[in-house]
């Protein structure tokens, strides 16, 4: 077993601002990366962080003092991927958000009356696969065969192909996807050349990890129905199945003419030590005193970034159903929404802020002061609204894990329940002790389901946070990473195709 590893993700560690001795680092608090982060410094092994980047910051820091001084305070080596600033919008924008993001949400739907032209295909060549490609020459260049490579999410979908074209058969590859998968019908909208491309290119894999066995079990359909030979389950616990497919060209030194990649769950845990440690700054106890609501109130409370797989429009037209139907509830209760603004250049996300907002403006017209809307990037008022609901409301359209409905019975103090779609990965591991949305599209299903939380006895919502909150913690991201770690390596070494076994 090799001493060092390889991660490859869309976003690398740390934001850097500045050149030579003003060279300013600022570190990236986005789950996915705080997740890698953690496990990076954590796993005892020599580890290689790489991303693509279009900062000029962080171009002027290869090869340079400043890079290694940046490598002594991570505790493992950043290397950023130049790109162009036009290549990383059409490849990140155009590609990874209007096509790929869309479909493994399924939110055609949602996003059909914006207005807004189609991506071009021709950026999914020009702009996605050259990024891939960039990414895969770095890793070879800086990795021995042996040492395990371990890449992240749909943007880097195609990653692993292109490490066995460039003469690596054997090199130990896994790709984990953070969202969930599309359905057959939901895939077959995107072109067919991009939806085949992405299919082959995680099929390069050794392993290919999910975060619940329903997204695996969609992206085994859609191998199947792409015309995949898919062999469904296997002997370990977290096996959902394998898929055999044509070894990628120019794969020196492989024998047979197919690969077998090997599908498994991996569901993501909160990094309980850490949200721990944040929820005590001071900051977070401003913040707490700042929310602080009368407490005959009853307080609903949303944490989200503003995109149509959150579903927040939903939410908030429900929460009107629930005010006009139950007067008993008006006064009473009141929804704080700390909402991070996102993808701001993408047309369709900003019509739905847009929308968000004119929601939230008749809300409060109707009926004054229901609502408070706090815009912005301050993970210390997040943790503090996740401290002091009754109510938490996490209803997205689909979302591959959601670390908020695991975050919020960790943190609350007031014996909150959790309103949770059953369409949020994290449904898996909470839904036994949540009030569960079955149809998180169905808006009076939604006020119902808010209704029936509201309505609670003190006694039933102490027993549910409490099953909540030990369901949700303990969770270690360096054990998480390891487990994955381990299981590229021995199916590295795996027996030929057919055998479903890490």
């Amino acid at each position: 077993m090799t001493q060092t590893l390889a991660i490859a993700s869309d976003r690398g560690p740390v934001a850097l601002f500045g050149t030579g001795p003003r060279l300013r680092m600022e570190r990236r608090t986005g789950s996915v990366t705080a997740l890698l982060d953690t496990a990076a410094r954590g796993l005892p092994r020599r580890t290689l962080w790489v991303a693509p980047s279009g900062a000029e910051a962080e171009h002027s820091t290869l090869g340079s003092a400043e890079h290694a001084s940046l490598t002594r305070h991570l505790g493992y080596s950043y290397t950023p991927v130049p790109i162009s600033e036009r290549q990383y919008r059409e490849y990140y924008d155009d590609v990874g958000v209007r096509m790929l993001w869309l479909a493994l949400h399924g939110l055609w739907p949602d996003v059909a009356d914006t207005g807004a032209p189609p991506p071009d295909p021709d950026t999914f060549t020009r702009s996605y696969q050259q990024v891939n490609r960039g990414i895969a020459e770095q890793i070879v260049r800086r990795t021995r065969p042996e040492t395990p490579v371990l890449v992240q999410d749909y943007q880097l979908a195609t990653t692993p192909r292109f490490i066995r074209a460039l003469r690596r058969p054997h090199q130990p590859v896994g790709l984990f996807l953070h969202t969930p998968f599309s359905t057959p019908d939901e895939l077959a909208r995107l072109p067919r050349p991009v939806s085949g491309a992405v299919l082959d290119g995680m099929l390069a894999a050794d392993l290919i990890g999910f975060q619940s066995p329903r997204w695996a079990a969609n992206f085994l359909d859609c191998c199947e129905t792409w015309g995949y030979r898919v062999h469904h389950g296997g002997p370990g616990a977290h096996v959902a199945g394998a898929v055999e497919g044509p070894r990628p060209p120019h794969s020196a030194g492989a024998s047979g003419t197919t690969r077998t990649t090997t599908v498994s769950c991996y569901p993501v845990p909160s990094d309980s030590a850490l949200l721990a440690a944040n929820a005590q700054s001071a900051q977070v106890r401003v913040w707490e005193r700042e929310l602080a609501l009368d407490p005959a109130m009853l307080h609903i409370v949303r944490v989200d970034r503003v995109d149509p797989s959150k579903n927040i429009l939903r939410g908030l037209e429900a929460f009107e159903i629930v005010l006009e139907r139950s007067p008993e509830f008006r006064g009473r209760v009141a929804i704080t929404a700390c909402l991070t603004p996102s993808r701001e250049r993408i047309p369709e996300y900003r019509v739905y802020a847009d929308r968000i907002r004119h929601m939230a403006e008749r809300l409060n017209h109707r009926y004054p002061g229901c609502l408070g809307v706090h815009l912005g990037h301050d993970l210390p008022r997040c943790l503090a609204a996740l401290k002091s609901y009754d109510v938490l409301l996490v209803n997205p359209v689909r979302d591959g894990m959601n670390l908020v409905s695991q975050e919020g019975p960790q943190l609350n103090t007031r014996h909150g329940t959790l309103v949770l779609s059953h369409a949020a990965g994290s449904s898996d591991l909470l839904g036994h002790h949540a009030e569960l949305l079955h149809d998180p599209r169905d808006v009076d299903m939604t006020a119902r389901t808010l209704r029936d939380a509201l309505r609670l006895s003190p006694d039933e919502r102490r027993r549910r946070s409490s099953g909540l909150r030990t369901a949700a913690s303990g969770g270690d991201p360096v054990r998480w990473l390891a487990q994955q770690v381990q299981d590229v390596e021995r199916l590295a070494c795996a027996p030929p195709p057919g055998a479903v076994s890490p």
